[in-house]
């Protein structure tokens, strides 16, 4: 067992990648970083050129999904995954890991994680997730069913319900969410990242909006190609769609 396990975080969520930057200095004698990667590409080349004990990874990440990253790494290193999908969907990957963390991260979950991280390896417990890896890879297939997203919130990041998000504005070169109760919160994506993660119920509807469609109250023709969306906040915003988004909201929204 190494005296300090040599650690990689993939992730494409920053606000999330420093979060466990913090947590996991707290334990600097155990685990050293020794890179990070965004996306998936990126995390295959870093993991097989550096070779660490541990990776933190990301399930859902933008071009592919964590899973297809494993299945392109030529050795076996300790997997720990990091995720906003909740804990229903995940009890289908526990077994390919040594544990997996649910967004927002916590120190009393890392410290979890370490503990049964040492217990594998102090006991020359065999990693055996990899022996079946094939097997339960092609048995679970993953559908976006993220609940959560993390936002800016003044000083602090803090995780909203998708449920309570009306839409996504791009404005000025940032990011910004709009919730039911009326506060625009500043968001680390930009809308074409947006796209990928979130669930069907958010459609692109023009080049600076993504809207809630379950929050769309009423729809009027505003020309030829293009719609006004009421939505359903506390003052009922009107967006006109843009119009080389006119088959997707003909689709979407059956008009």
């Amino acid at each position: 067992m190494p005296n300090v396990y040599k650690a990689v975080i993939v992730e494409d969520e920053a606000p999330a990648r420093r979060l466990l930057h913090e947590l996991l200095a707290e334990h600097h004698q155990l685990v050293h970083l020794s890179g990070e990667a965004y996306n998936g590409s990126d995390a295959i080349a870093l993991i097989n050129e550096t070779r660490p004990d541990l990776i933190f990874l990301d399930i859902q990440l933008p071009d592919m999904l964590g899973l297809d990253v494993l299945k392109q790494l030529v050795y076996h290193p300790y997997v720990i995954f990091t995720t906003a999908y909740d804990e229903y969907a995940l009890k289908a990957f526990d077994a390919l890991s040594v544990d997996y963390l649910l967004k927002p991260l916590k120190e009393d979950r890392i410290v979890r994680a370490l503990n049964k991280l040492q217990h594998f390896a102090g006991n020359g417990l065999p990693y055996s997730a990899w022996d079946n890896f094939e097997s339960l890879f092609n048995g679970n297939t993953l559908t976006k069913e993220i609940k959560t997203l993390s936002v800016k919130k003044g000083a602090k990041f803090t995780l909203v319900q998708l449920s309570d998000i009306i839409y996504f504005e791009a404005s000025d070169k940032y990011t910004y969410v709009h919730l039911a109760n009326g506060q625009r919160l500043f968001c680390d994506h930009m809308l074409s990242v947006l796209e990928e993660k979130l669930s069907e119920d958010f459609v692109r509807v023009q080049k600076s909006y993504i809207v809630n469609r379950q929050k769309v109250v009423e729809i009027h023709k505003y020309s030829n190609n293009r719609y006004t969306l009421v939505l359903n906040n506390r003052d009922f915003i009107r967006i006109v769609t843009g119009p080389s988004y006119l088959q997707v909201i003909r689709r979407v929204f059956e008009v």
